[in-house]
């Protein structure tokens, strides 16, 4: 029981006293006061009671992904439904450190990974505030503000009471940074010139290559019958094969070269820069990308394989999969390699390994998937010097190409905890003003 519980079930009981002395002295004056207290006793239970009825907390959130160092805004809608006002309401929404809320006021949250929005408000009946906050992406991930929790009561501060706000917690995506690449250029099975098609499957229409005599068995679709008429002789058109071009990105999650020494974030972040970064470049190209990790996703238990696509979703899908991955895999990537190539790279395709180990495993599958007939390409993000690569597997040390400092958490504004003795009406009402942060506030009645 708070202090506060305490000294208000004192003046209850004085107040009873009171009364039944007035009744038994017959003191009219005694009587009054000890009634008038108790009403007011009586009411203050009820208003506090009843402060947080008909009360809607509201959190908007971005409804597209936003990429780390990113700002976007927050809006907070508070409803006061009913005919009763509140005096004074104390906010505090839980905020993932991977998100800093600018310009307001934050305090020590019960978890190490989140600190405390807090703002205090007063609300009329059926009025409406908003406050929009500006908040900077800091770390990649799906990160989910909530929960949140509203102190309110009665008008003295007499009977304070508080809720926790039942409502889905709606999360912010946020892609890992990438980096431009206006030289970095793809291993290609045929470096001068397009890529050369190996069986022609089917023709592309705005690739015409010129004319042939008809044979019997043609498209009579196919037939120019222009040139037809004036050489007096049956001709058709013919065209280049569809050529598609195949990237496939693989990326070692693994920045130690033994489990159980750990993982650098560090080195894990380069790679997940030097993944996205490529992904990004090759599809620019015109690739069709895909994406083979061993990382597992933090939502989900198994490993990440995208296979190649030119969909217009596929780079949210592979940036989403590289937001989503854990720092350690169960699995080494060489053997994950071996078992998905198959199916996950097609025939021919570009093949680009980023690791921070570049283990001799590793590279041996590379070694296997380039004599099979895939350019492969070896992208070194340790910090220690690169590996010697092969003249089927060459390696380039791009570590400091793709090193992106990691910010720092945020650190709180505000003490731990909200004040929780009032002595008065005033104090209260002060404390109102003095909590509310630097964010935008708009009144709106109901």
């Amino acid at each position: 029981m708070t202090r506060k519980e305490i000294l208000s079930g004192l003046w209850e009981a004085l107040f009873i006293v009171l009364t039944l002395v007035g009744i038994i002295l017959v003191s009219p004056f005694i009587l009054i006061v000890g009634v008038f207290g108790f009403v007011i006793i009586v009411g203050a239970r009820i208003w506090s009671r009843l402060s947080l009825e008909d009360v809607l907390y509201e959190r908007d959130l971005p409804d597209h992904a936003v990429f780390v160092g990113d700002d976007f805004d927050i809006e907070i809608r508070i409803t006061n439904a009913k005919p009763l006002p509140m005096p004074w309401l104390r906010v505090a929404d839980t905020i993932p450190i991977g998100l800093e809320v600018q310009d307001a006021r934050m305090a020590r949250a019960n978890s190490r990974a989140a600190l405390e929005l807090r703002e205090s408000i007063n609300l009329a009946w059926y009025e409406r505030v908003h406050m929009r906050y500006t908040v900077k992406a800091l770390r990649r991930g799906y990160h989910q503000p909530g929960p949140a929790t509203l102190d309110s009561g009665d008008l003295f501060g007499m009977f304070p009471k508080n809720g926790v706000v039942a409502q889905p917690r709606d999360g912010v995506l946020v892609y890992p940074r990438t980096v431009e690449l206006p030289d970095f250029e793809l291993p290609s099975g045929r470096p001068i010139g397009d890529n050369r098609a190996v069986m022609a499957l089917w023709e592309d229409p705005n690739r015409p290559r010129g004319l042939r005599d008809y044979i019997p068995g043609d498209p009579i679709k196919t037939i120019d019958w222009k040139v037809t008429a004036r050489l007096r002789q049956v001709l058709i058109r013919t065209f280049d094969p569809s050529v598609t071009q195949y990237a496939v990105v693989v990326m070692d999650v693994s920045t130690t070269k033994y489990l159980f020494t750990g993982y650098s974030p560090r080195l894990l972040e380069r790679a997940i820069t030097g993944a996205g970064s490529i992904a990004t470049h090759a599809m620019k190209l015109g690739h069709r990308v895909g994406l083979v990790t061993n990382g597992v996703a933090l939502r989900q238990g198994t490993h990440m394989v995208i296979p190649p696509s030119a969909s217009p979703g596929q780079l949210g899908a592979i940036m989403e999969a590289l937001a989503m991955i854990r720092p350690v895999s169960p699995e080494r990537i060489d053997r994950l390699l071996e078992r998905e190539a198959n199916w996950a790279i097609p025939y021919g395709a570009t093949v680009v390994i980023v690791s921070a180990v570049m283990s001799p495993d590793l590279l041996e599958v590379a070694e296997r998937l380039a004599i099979a007939g895939h350019p492969v390409r070896g992208i070194y993000v340790g910090m220690n010097e690169a590996p010697e690569g092969t003249a089927c597997v060459p390696i380039e040390d791009m570590g400091t190409r793709f090193h992106l400092p990691i910010p720092p958490a945020p650190r709180p504004t505000v003490g731990d905890a909200f004040d929780d003795d009032f002595n008065d009406v005033d104090e209260i009402l002060e404390d109102v003003e003095l909590e509310r942060g630097e964010a935008s506030f708009e009144r709106w009645r109901i």
